[in-house]
């Protein structure tokens, strides 16, 4: 997956640290914020073949990030997990609703999350 480009919101330093690492060295080029307005931001200036949302951050939150990509025509094409410790079927289903196209619980085991990150950006 050379030159694909992906983003990844999450208040949790570790987390994101990471799966940039990990992402990385499967050769990805990986953008990161670890608050819901940087993310925004970052998201609307820029263009990235899929996105990785935690629910809880500081500021706008993931689902609502995830609402306005998928209701902007010039982003709602980019695909997005949201990955989060909300575990209940109601959290999946407010991902969905606002428009993820998947939903990963934490812990994740990366060797999962890179078989939906492929099958998402193909």
């Amino acid at each position: 997956m050379q030159g694909k480009k992906i983003f990844v919101a999450d208040d949790d330093r570790d987390i994101v640290m990471i799966l940039k690492r990990y992402l990385e060295l499967d050769g990805y080029s990986v953008d990161c914020s670890f608050n819901g307005n940087e993310a925004m931001e970052k998201v609307t200036g820029s263009k990235f073949d899929l996105l990785i949302l935690d629910v809880m951050m500081q500021g706008i939150n993931g689902w609502e990030i995830c609402k306005r990509v998928k209701t902007d025509p010039q982003t709602r094409e980019i695909p997005v997990i949201i990955l989060s410790a909300k575990s209940q079927d109601t959290d999946a289903l407010m991902s969905f609703k606002c428009g993820a196209d998947q939903y990963v619980v934490k812990p994740f085991d990366y060797n999962e999350l890179s078989i939906i990150i492929k099958r998402l950006i193909q």
